[in-house]
């Protein structure tokens, strides 16, 4: 509703400022105002946002019960796991896990794929919660060893 009317009162302004000329410095001033406004509300949300991401620190987030399987198709795996958020404060929203495969073989282990995946995930303080997501690689490792599964938490947006 409130979109409505600012665009109207707009239109009104512009129509008013065309036929009187008295009204273009008011126009003007209005406009200048809203604009300052708008690169405010931008700003602050940019601000908010960054903030989300340093409210808990990595070590904060303990990923455990990690499982893998294959997923749809070849390229793609499905990781479930438990994410247990142990800050005082913050709920998690949002993490970023970047899952890596190594190929070990011979007392050596070298990385053959590594993907970084978003996800949605709602952890209040002091709690855990299930998760299962599939993981899409951009190309289809081959193992010739045994394959070993590792995953690192990235970042962590809360709120």
């Amino acid at each position: 509703m409130l979109p409505i009317a600012v665009i109207l009162l707009i239109l009104i302004m512009i129509v008013a400022a065309t036929y009187m000329p008295q009204f273009r410095r008011a126009l003007g001033m209005t406009l200048m105002v809203l604009f300052g406004a708008i690169g405010f509300i931008v700003w602050q949300d940019t601000q908010e946002r960054k903030l989300e991401f340093q409210r808990i620190p990595l070590g904060q987030a303990q990923l455990s019960l990690m499982q893998v399987r294959p997923g749809l198709n070849s390229r793609s795996f499905v990781v479930t796991g438990r994410l247990q958020n142990t800050a005082q404060i913050f709920t998690i929203i949002s993490v970023t896990l970047q899952a890596t495969i190594e190929d070990c073989h011979k007392a050596e282990c070298e990385i053959v794929g590594q993907e970084d995946v978003e996800f949605s995930i709602e952890v209040p303080p002091n709690q855990a919660r299930d998760f299962s997501i599939t993981i899409p690689f951009s190309t289809v490792p081959k193992i010739i060893g045994e394959a070993r599964w590792r995953y690192d938490i990235l970042e962590i947006r809360a709120h």
